[in-house]
């Protein structure tokens, strides 16, 4: 009697493994009701875990951000912004009530000679160190004269409350050279952050104003509101005192591939262990990561109980592209005992790659269409009847 082993995914844990393997047996069994499926969990046993329970994650477990991480966290969410939207500060305080007034003719705005000097900045020779330290030297000309002629400078240069923000001028000149400086860099660039604020401390004590802002809680409130409603990632302060839920959410997923690519051979041998149990002929049907084991198992090991390999939504292919395939480098042909392979893939489905071009004559890729947007397109398989209408004309 034939028999179909399915080889679950990266990040599957129970209970979900058995609701994915009686999802298949239904599926299997509607169309060749003689076959049977039997399980291949190597999760459990084979799978990653954090072995000391988080020690290695800053606040894990306690429900709080590591030590120091709270007390700044706003002021990075700030600067998040602000690298997104240099400007963003200085036109929220331009519309604070009252922050916009109309001159009477041939008044000069109350920002005139923050203006003026703040022309003179890029000619400041004690300036420049500072400007270099930070890593932001050679666009800092560019930033300031870019953001001295926009719009919403002029407008908070006219408004009430420029010469009482001096530093709400000093980060948007910052921001906007890191944004140029970053824009420009072929590498993300290391900027650090204690070289930034020293820029925008020299800076604010070149131009004239009364230091720090008065209008900076309020702005930063406002700033905090829009940042919620940002996908930061794991710099903002959220993501930071959640971190113990993230990590428990998507290590599983992340460490199964990482653990794999390091030490594969236990979920290669918990397949292995399988497919001895099973009866032949057998047919391993195999998801992802389990797809990438499956197949090097077979590439390493001759087991001629296998009629047929089925991988679907794997990245096996890719891997031995890149040659990152750990049993088999880049140019090296299958051997003559892998067995026939069908490769199921899913074009929404962004994890899912051809086998066809990279083993020519060895793999036949196969379409099927879930009908969902990814990620859900990468676990639509077992509840498509594409691929049952599949298997019931392939399996032995």
């Amino acid at each position: 009697m034939t028999t179909v082993l399915f080889v679950h995914g990266t990040g599957v844990r129970e209970p979900g493994y058995t609701a994915s393997l009686e999802r298949v047996r239904e599926g299997i069994a509607a169309v060749r009701p003689e076959v049977a499926v039997a399980p291949c969990y190597w999760g459990g046993s084979a799978g990653s875990d954090l072995r000391a329970g988080g020690l290695s994650v800053p606040g894990y477990g306690s429900g709080r951000a590591a030590p120091g991480a709270e007390g700044d966290a706003g002021d990075v969410e700030f600067w998040g912004l602000l690298y997104l939207d240099p400007l963003l500060e200085l036109r929220l305080l331009a519309s604070e009530p009252g922050g916009r007034t109309e001159l009477a003719p041939g008044a000069a705005p109350p920002g005139e000679g923050l203006r003026a000097a703040a022309v003179a900045l890029a000619g400041d020779d004690a300036l420049r160190g500072p400007l270099d330290a930070a890593g932001i030297g050679g666009e800092f000309a560019a930033a300031v004269a870019a953001v001295l002629t926009s719009p919403d400078c002029r407008d908070f240069l006219r408004s009430p409350v420029a010469d009482a923000e001096p530093d709400a001028l000093a980060r948007a000149f910052t921001a906007e050279a890191v944004r140029r400086t970053a824009e420009r860099a072929a590498a993300p660039p290391a900027f650090d952050g204690a070289a930034r604020d020293a820029v925008v401390e020299r800076i604010t004590a070149l131009l004239p104003g009364d230091g720090a802002g008065a209008h900076r809680g309020p702005v930063t409130r406002r700033v905090g509101k829009l940042a919620g409603r940002l996908v930061l990632g794991l710099a903002s302060a959220q993501a930071v005192k959640r971190r113990s839920a993230l990590t428990d959410a998507a290590h599983p997923a992340a460490g199964d591939v990482l653990l794999y690519l390091a030490r594969g051979e236990a979920i290669r041998e918990a397949v292995a262990t399988a497919v001895a149990a099973a009866e032949p002929p057998v047919v391993v049907l195999a998801h992802s990561l389990g797809g990438i084991a499956s197949l090097d198992l077979l590439v390493l090991r001759a087991l001629p109980e296998v009629a047929l390999l089925v991988t679907v939504g794997s990245q096996a292919p890719f891997l031995y592209e890149l040659g990152a395939l750990p049993s088999l480098e880049h140019g090296a042909p299958l051997p003559p005992h892998v067995p026939p392979w069908i490769n199921v893939y899913d074009r929404r489905d962004l994890l899912s790659y051809l086998g066809a071009g990279i083993f020519p004559g060895r793999v036949r890729d196969v379409e099927v269409d879930g009908r969902q947007p990814f990620p859900l397109a990468h676990s639509a398989y077992w509840g498509n009847p594409e691929l049952y209408r599949l298997l019931a004309a392939e399996l032995p």
